[in-house]
């Protein structure tokens, strides 16, 4: 990102572009965030953020706009865009999810699925797979666009691999027909044969492998069902698809066990294998991982540990993931629910979520969108609309945070964006740590990023605050 100085009486001491868009006050748009001795002003919508001191913040929160000042809100107004909305009109799939079955081989300490039916999963029939296709490619078609995309969601999607081997030749041939490109992702735990491996290494595009870290993690974390280690198996799958075409994406869940250990496992991740992105995400309290002694990190070690790996990741060429602190992205909603996505699961039923629907249905949801009937999709509008409701712009909780426009406000099964008394969350606080570290960044302060994140008390008063509104600051 571009940056420059505001000079003049020291009131900002730098600006950088950031993605544009929208509205200033009428959308909340413009926020202020205590960093160190410095206020953070970040304008996700317009594409602006500066570092001011407490006078110049004041000045701006009361109008009186004047000198430099003047020209950072000249900046703000020239760059405008509508804030991103809602789906509206047709339902065209963003993308077709296909489930090819709830199954799983591995016993992962942490993962409802093995209890929500273990190896009584049917797989998807393949004239389903056909149907649910074969509909799929004529949207897209119809639609006019040029591009169709095609996941394969779990379970573990290989505990079904007949699926996989008729649903991605029949995808490439009814995309040709049609003139327009496929990609192929899956998501998988990587326990799976050499010559499996070897398929999707070289028929599939994107390959999202879970994986935890070294042997003492993974084999605790993601063992095989009767308790053997994966180890073995995943890396040597991590190995081959490094190897092949797909881009190889790891993923690699979090515990408070292994929150400081995150700088030591993307090193070994870049030594080991050439991902091309590295994801770590925080365990999800389950009764499974309760009872296995799992922990969720505390925020602010995970987020320490991140940044950390990400710094390392970057220095060899590998993206690190935190998507709910991505401030390039600007979202309505974060995952797929609401972004019009289709996932069939193997009994027919349209789903908005590829998770468990008992665990949608706890939280009081109901996400399916109708059923493959008759080598069609039969969708129910209001279901549909139910859907795109759940975004952004209906999650009060999230008005006044800055990050607003880059989580969207997480998942809306496992998140819950408050505790009892009020206070963020704890995602809700290592996404608010980590986007204030991407912004420094941007900036090109690295210098007072780091001296900021080392500051426990200072991280507090950063994340701690009710409202980063602009308008809301005393």
């Amino acid at each position: 990102m571009n940056s420059n100085t505001l000079s003049s009486t020291g009131t900002a001491l730098g600006s950088g572009q950031l993605p544009r868009s929208s509205d200033l006050q009428s959308e909340q748009n413009l926020f202020a965030i205590p960093v160190l001795n410095h206020f953070l002003l970040y304008a996700p919508l317009s594409g602006l953020a500066a570092l001011v001191n407490g006078v110049a913040l004041l000045h701006l929160r009361d109008g009186i706009i004047d000198g430099p000042l003047s020209e950072l809100m000249e900046a703000l107004r020239a760059n405008v865009r509508p804030a991103p909305r809602p789906i509206q009109g047709e339902f065209v799939p963003h993308f077709l999810g296909l489930l090819p079955t709830r199954d799983c081989n591995l016993a992962c300490r942490y993962c409802g699925f093995q209890i929500a039916g273990g190896h009584h999963h049917a797989s998807m029939p393949l004239t389903l797979a056909r149907d649910a296709v074969t509909w799929y490619m004529d949207q897209v078609r119809q639609s006019g666009s040029r591009q169709a995309e095609v996941h394969f969601f779990g379970g573990e999607a290989f505990c079904a691999e007949e699926v996989l081997d008729f649903s991605v030749p029949l995808s490439r041939q009814l995309a040709l027909d049609a003139g327009i490109s496929v990609k192929f992702e899956v998501a998988t735990n990587g326990a799976f044969s050499e010559e499996r491996c070897r398929w999707a290494a070289d028929h599939l595009d994107t390959v999202v492998l879970s994986l935890d870290g070294p042997a003492d993690v993974q084999d605790l974390n993601r063992p095989y069902r009767g308790g053997r280690g994966s180890f073995q198996t995943v890396t040597r799958s991590a190995t081959i698809l490094s190897a092949g075409s797909a881009d190889l994406y790891l993923r690699s869940c979090v515990t408070a066990q292994t929150a400081d250990r995150l700088p030591e496992i993307a090193d070994w991740f870049c030594q080991a294998f050439h991902p091309a992105g590295v994801c770590f995400e925080s365990l999800q309290p389950t009764p499974q991982s309760e009872a296995a002694g799992l922990q969720p990190p505390d925020p602010l070690p995970f987020a320490r540990g991140f940044i950390k790996a990400a710094r390392l990741l970057a220095s060899h060429d590998v993206e690190p993931i935190y998507t709910a602190a991505d401030i390039r992205a600007l979202r309505v909603s974060f995952c797929p629910v609401g972004q019009d996505v289709a996932i069939v699961s193997p009994d027919g039923v349209i789903n908005a979520c590829y998770l468990l629907q008992s665990e949608w249905e706890a939280k009081g949801l109901d996400l399916r969108l109708g059923r493959m009937s008759n080598r069609a999709a039969c969708l129910d509008e209001g279901a549909v609309q139910a859907a795109r409701d759940l975004n952004v712009w209906n999650k009060p909780h999230c008005e006044r945070c800055f990050c607003k426009w880059h989580c969207a406000g997480g998942c809306h099964v496992n998140h819950q964006p408050a505790d009892p008394t009020g206070a963020h969350a704890r995602l809700c606080v290592q996404t608010r740590i980590i986007a204030v570290w991407n912004i420094l960044n941007s900036l090109g302060r690295a210098d007072l990023a780091e001296e900021w994140l080392a500051d426990d008390e200072a991280v507090n008063r950063t994340e701690a605050r009710p409202s980063d509104l602009l308008m809301d600051v005393v």
